[in-house]
């Protein structure tokens, strides 16, 4: 009787509904030029041509996925701020003095 009751008991448990799954948030690696390629990426990218349309966002997982886990590597973390640095000054040759938009103000990014 016992197993019983405690067989009922599970049949009324109230279901919880599961949230909606919520888009990724921005990338935070804590190293700021890192931080604003990423957050810049997109756009910039798009403004330069450097890849196809449909590529993009692969491109961009990749990246982001990549600076993501050297940030947490503590031999490569000191040399990142470089790092992004340089892909930064390399996508501000690729635009040829073009201003990219920033796709969270929607103004322009500096170059």
């Amino acid at each position: 009787m016992v197993s019983t009751l405690f067989l009922f008991g599970c049949s009324h448990a109230v279901k919880k509904p599961v949230p909606p799954a919520t888009s990724v948030s921005p990338a935070i690696t804590g190293i700021a030029p890192c931080d604003t390629y990423l957050n810049t990426y997109l756009a910039c990218h798009r403004a330069a041509g450097t890849y196809p349309a449909d590529a993009l966002q692969t491109h961009y997982q990749a990246m982001r996925d990549t600076l993501l886990q050297e940030a947490g590597d503590p031999g490569v973390r000191p040399y990142l701020a470089s790092r992004c640095e340089g892909l930064t000054q390399q996508l501000h040759d690729a635009l040829q003095s073009r201003a990219c938009t920033d796709p969270a103000s929607g103004g322009p990014t500096p170059h």
